[in-house]
Parts: structure tokens; sequence; C-alpha cells
């Protein structure tokens, strides 16, 4: 586990300092690239101090909009036999009606028993023999939810709790809360899939609330001011430090992060290698 970096007069990036099997351990480097995603790559730059003169390091962290509305049907269903996700609709990523900004994708749910029992718990409250209820009728249900925009705020951030790991690092500690953008669209989001589920015949309906993705927090940016690292993944600070990862995320965008994540990927290393061999 990395807990230290060193810079050296220049202040480059010249080693990492990580922990295995209780020993401390040095290993230089020509330069470093993060890839720890949305939370652990902003944890340890705060747990080191680099890269976050201007305090943005954590900041703007991004979750999507997830909710989730479950129908119950006279017959059997056995959503658990679909890929998950194996229809998505496009059809309000800026729905005519909107009283918000961006919009959201609707995507059909085959999940297994305990991913559902657990979106009951967390989203739906349920617990016991209510909880038991519902999913007894497991083979008689489907769902539809949403992968939504959201909109960066200041306030929304990964700071460092008092509490520390077996490492000695500060663990993580995230403060989130949905804006009136993201209230607004999850209201139209909710109604939207209702309409569908009613109009295909769902005897009961319920709605779990879900977020999903762990997003920002090490944005991007072309003014040093408002960001961690430039276009390329590399930062603002530190010119042989690079990020490689959904930290990076100026912006939530209304889609599962992957596949942007792997295209960035290929892009910073494209940048990277030729940084190298100038």
């Amino acid at each position: 586990m990395v807990h230290g970096i060193e810079l050296d007069e220049r202040g480059h990036v010249a080693a990492v300092v990580y922990r295995k099997d209780g020993v401390d351990r040095r290993q230089r480097c020509r330069a470093l690239v993060l890839a720890g995603g949305g939370v652990e790559t902003p944890r340890l730059l705060l747990h080191t101090g680099l890269a976050n003169a201007n305090g943005q390091v954590g900041r703007n962290f991004l979750a999507h909009g997830a909710t989730q509305v479950w129908g119950r049907f006279d017959e059997p269903v056995r959503g658990h036999r679909g890929y998950p996700s194996s229809l998505i609709s496009e059809d309000m990523m800026r729905p005519a009606d909107a009283d918000f900004a961006g919009g959201y994708l609707v995507q059909s749910l085959g999940v297994m028993p305990l991913t559902l029992s657990t979106t009951l718990v967390r989203g739906g409250g349920l617990w016991g023999p209510e909880l038991m209820q519902r999913l007894d009728q497991y083979r008689f249900m489907a769902g539809i939810g949403i992968n939504a925009d959201c909109l960066p705020y200041d306030d929304n951030r990964l700071e460092l709790a008092d509490e520390v790991d077996e490492f000695g690092i500060p663990r993580a500690r995230v403060s989130f809360t949905a804006g009136e953008n993201e209230k607004a669209l999850d209201r139209h989001a909710t109604a939207f899939m209702l309409r569908v589920m009613e109009a295909a015949g769902a005897r009961e309906t319920m709605v779990l609330a879900r977020t999903a993705h762990t997003i920002g927090t090490c944005r991007m940016s072309s003014d040093p001011g408002d960001g961690v690292v430039d276009a390329d993944g590399r930062s603002h600070e530190i010119p042989n430090l690079w990020i490689c990862d959904n930290s990076v995320f100026p912006s939530a965008i209304a889609a599962n992060p992957a596949l942007t994540i792997m295209a960035l990927s290929l892009r910073t290393a494209d940048r990277f290698l030729s940084s190298t061999a100038a």
C-alpha cells in the first residue's frame, strides 16, 4: 500500500513509499501514474498534501442518479435470466418537457436476488418479514432504472476522516447531497418509469432510491485554478504526476463510466509516452 510520495528539489515525483508485510519500502520512479479511482486517488493526494495548492483535490464529487422502479406482475418474469441493462433507451437524454439541465438513460434491470435484496434494504428501507415477503415475489418482479446526469457542486466532496486504516492513512469521508437540478431530474424520471411499469401491466410498483459510481474529485480543467489535472491527465502542479481514472471526469455524463475510463486511459497513455520520449 503506497502511503508516501517523495518530491525532488525540482518539485518532481522522485519515489513512492509503500508498506508490504509491515515493512516500508522505497521505489524510485521517473514518473507516477495514479489510478486508484474517485476515492483512493484523492485520498492519497490529500494524505500526502500534493497537487492541491488550489484546494481542488476531493471536490466536485459526482454520483449518477440511479433510481429504480420495480413492478409485480401476474405471471413469472424471471428477470435474472436476462443480461443486466440489456435494453437501454436514450429518449430522455434531453426530454422536451424538462425543467432541469441534462438528462438520463433508462435501462432494464436483470439482477440476482442478493443484488435486489441489497437495494430493497438501502433504497426501500425494508427489513425483516417485509423484506422476505418482497423477495418471495422475486420471480414475478421486473424493474427499470436510470443513469442520470449530476452537476458538480463545490460542497460535494471527499475529505480525510479522523479514523485511520491499518496502514495509518486516514479513511475517506464523502459528503454528497443532490442539488435542486438532480431532484427535478429524479422527479421526472420516477414519474416516467412509473408510467412505463403501469403500462406494462404491473399490479404494484415501488420506487427504490439509489445512486451509482464515484466520479470527479480530481477533475481535469483547462484553467489550473479549476482542477487538478489538464486535458491529458497531467498534474497542473507536478509535471511527472499523472492521473488516469474516473476521478478526472469534469462532469458525470449520463452513462456508465467504464468505456470512458478505458478511452481516457488509452489517451493518457499516449500523452504520457509522448512526453517521456521528448
